[in-house]
């Protein structure tokens, strides 16, 4: 590998904008939120993302090659109680980094993760969960930089609040969460947060805006990865039938430390049982 390549992966963080799930269902049920599913209900959503960024070192002011990232999202939900819903995910991706030196990609699974959410309140206008969740942090052979590769495993642990704010004449919704995720590694340990702001101006349309911070707390080890993003994710959400929907929109990186900041174009496709 070229000496340009090589600075890159030591310097540089140019990871795919990971997906912290979006409301996914027309009406309060939604994917990573306070809202439980039902007992025996199902919710499967697979998502289709392109990311890149340019590629551009401190020290040289210009792009000097790019980064891609075409990923699969597969996430799932099942309403184990009225009140427990367990569910996991699996992304698999393919990294395409050219610059003038070199051209190269990379294949493999980029993270694992599993989850179980308990519902601790909710009413006609909110409710309240908590989530523990494990995955395998990002991995160097599935394209990820090297000062984004995780060693040992993450444990998240999160609360999570949603209100409805109107019903009539359209629904308007918002949703917070706030977690800690412990890294068993070399990893700096991380705050992650979301908000969320819902609008349905008809029952098989969705307007969603969203944001995401990740804040490190610097207590990374030598190698391990310590990064800041805030990103902003405006979507649509289309009610095809009672059971399927589709979303597309844009995950835009707009803030960030010791990474490059690029942008996310996503559809993706989801089914209830």
């Amino acid at each position: 590998m070229g000496d340009s390549i090589k600075y890159v992966f030591s310097r540089r963080i140019i990871l795919p904008a990971l997906l912290f799930f979006s409301l996914s269902i027309i009406s309060t049920s939604s994917s990573a939120s306070p809202w439980a599913r039902t007992d025996g209900e199902i919710l499967i959503i697979s998502r289709a993302e392109y990311f890149s960024t340019d590629l551009t070192p401190a020290n040289v002011g210009e792009p000097i090659g790019q980064f891609q990232r075409l990923e699969s999202n597969n996430y799932f939900e099942y309403g184990l109680t009225e009140s427990i819903t367990i569910g996991g995910k699996a992304i698999y991706g393919t990294t395409w980094l050219n610059n003038a030196a070199v051209s190269q990609s990379q294949s493999g699974f980029s993270e694992l993760e599993g989850f179980g959410q308990y519902q601790i309140l909710r009413s006609n206008k909110h409710a309240a969960s908590i989530r523990v969740a494990a995955a395998t942090p990002v991995q160097l052979q599935s394209g990820a930089r090297t000062s984004l590769m995780g060693k040992g495993v993450d444990l998240d642990f999160s609360a999570l609040y949603g209100r409805d704010l109107l019903f009539k004449p359209v629904k308007i919704f918002t949703a917070a969460e706030l977690g800690y995720r412990k890294n068993i590694g070399e990893n700096a340990d991380q705050i992650r947060t979301q908000i969320t702001f819902g609008i349905e101006p008809h029952r098989r349309v969705l307007v969603l805006v969203e944001a995401f911070g990740t804040m490190s707390m610097q207590n990374h080890q030598k190698d391990g990865a310590d990064f800041d993003i805030v990103k902003l994710q405006p979507s649509l959400v289309i009610k095809a039938t009672e059971r399927w929907s589709i979303q597309a929109g844009l995950n835009r990186e707009v803030a960030g430390r010791n990474l490059e900041l690029g942008r996310t174009f996503f559809i993706g496709l989801w089914s209830r049982f």
